[in-house]
């Protein structure tokens, strides 16, 4: 019984050290602008709590910020995209859909598309926020 409750003991200490180091461990976005030629794009992205600033992209220009996610894993960035008479908004960072450490973002016409480690190309594509959800 003894050594049960040491394990159990273990167990938890290791889970907590896990989670408590995903909690200091940073978190890029970056932002590529895939609009075309003689298109420069306006984004301007934030959270609840910061506000990373406007920011002008020419094309295939890309900025970058950086952030770490909270303890309870509910960080959200969210972006509005500008340009041309073009003008949208896009959940650019939730935590339990992309628990990604670089996250890469395209961004074209019809929506953002984020790089995919596994396939190795831009294809988990969404729908700006508002013209629905699609993946």
């Amino acid at each position: 019984m003894k050594q049960t409750i040491i394990l159990l003991v273990f167990a938890l200490s290791i889970t907590t050290i896990c989670e408590a180091y995903s909690f200091f461990v940073s978190t890029d976005v970056k932002i590529i602008n895939a609009l075309g030629p003689q298109t420069d794009l306006n984004v301007h992205c934030r959270s609840k709590n910061d506000d990373i600033g406007l920011h002008n992209l020419h094309h295939e220009d890309n900025f970058q910020f950086h952030f770490r996610p909270n303890y309870w894993r509910s960080t959200k960035f969210y972006c509005s995209f500008k340009w041309s008479d073009q003008f949208h908004w896009f959940d650019i960072f939730i935590h339990n859909r992309d628990d990604c450490k670089h996250c890469t973002w395209m961004i074209k016409s019809g929506g953002p598309c984020r790089y995919n480690d596994e396939t190795e190309s831009f294809d988990k594509c969404y729908l700006w926020n508002d013209k629905g959800d699609s993946n």
